[in-house]
């Protein structure tokens, strides 16, 4: 009998790069450099790391669309690589978008440069979703995300969106996918009401099956048709950078729900990983493990 494969996560978007650098003060105008003790330069959140999570937790990943024509760009697609991620879908262009992100003692400091991308990359649906088991989407790229997802829905392949800014485009692509994920600064921007529950109701509105709206250290509330599920945050006294916790969500909830587990499980996974990956510079370096995440969730059962 042939092996049971894991599933596949197929992520499609336009990939960058983070800067992070560690110190003990953010240096004001004009003030003498700050010493780091630290600097990471990785792939950026987006589907590059919802990838890498949703491989760390069983699944299998596949990396579909762009990256800068660069340095910068080679560091990300070597990353992605050395990781298990396929990067035979990615194809380079332009220059890359690049996160500068200092964290200190007094604050955090993030700057953002956009790039340039360059000749327009198209991918072949089918071989983008050959053998996908879920589709993965973060806005970056909405003209060729839009096609894909509606191909994917299409075909049964459900398609998570993480809304990460909101772009031309966003609300097309949120009623072509199937999970709607957002932070609650965006899900109030897409539907400004009062209550969350209210905004679940509005944002189910919009066409996804289900919604999820994460909290940060409040930690996320979801729907999934009439049911609404609240999971606090978990506790992590070993905390240092939050940045790109929402793309771990975003990975991490993927491979729970191909291990077909209850709407209320998928987010108390997914708030689990989010958790853990802020323990180092980045969620790249922190990304837990399925056991790391058990064992957390494990700790409200005791």
């Amino acid at each position: 009998m042939a092996p049971v494969q894991a599933p596949l996560v197929v992520g499609l978007g336009r990939i960058g790069v983070a800067i992070s650098g560690l110190g003990s003060n953010l240096p004001g105008v004009d003030a003498a450099p700050t010493d780091l003790a630290a600097l990471a330069p990785t792939p950026a959140p987006g589907v590059a790391v919802a990838l890498r999570a949703a491989l760390r937790l069983g699944c299998r990943a596949r990396a579909v669309g762009s990256h800068g024509a660069d340095l910068l760009g080679q560091l990300a697609r070597s990353a992605l690589r050395d990781a298990g991620i396929d990067t035979e879908l990615l194809r380079a262009s332009g220059t890359s978008a690049c996160d500068l992100v200092m964290v200190a003692g007094d604050g955090k400091l993030r700057s953002h440069y956009r790039g340039d991308r360059g000749e327009l990359v198209t991918n072949d649906p089918g071989a983008a979703l050959a053998g996908a088991s879920a589709l993965l989407i973060d806005g970056s790229e909405p003209r060729d995300q839009l096609v894909i997802a509606e191909i994917a829905k299409n075909t049964k392949v459900p398609v998570i969106f993480d809304v990460s800014e909101l772009r031309d485009g966003t609300s097309d692509l949120i009623s072509a996918c199937d999970i709607l994920i957002a932070s609650e600064r965006e899900a109030s921007e897409l539907a400004p009401r009062g209550e969350l529950t209210d905004a679940l109701e509005e944002l189910l509105k919009l066409g996804p099956r289900a919604v999820v709206i994460t909290l940060g250290a409040e930690g996320a509330i979801g729907r999934l048709g009439a049911q609404v599920t609240r999971i606090p945050a978990f506790q992590n006294p070993d905390m240092l950078d939050s940045y790109g916790a929402g793309s771990v969500f975003h990975g991490a909830f993927a491979a729970a729900l191909l291990s077909e587990l209850p709407f209320a499980r998928c987010v108390e996974l997914a708030a689990a990983a989010a958790s853990l990956s802020l323990r180092e510079l980045g969620p790249w370096a922190a990304m837990p493990s399925r056991e790391d995440v058990l064992a957390l969730t494990r700790t409200r059962r005791s």
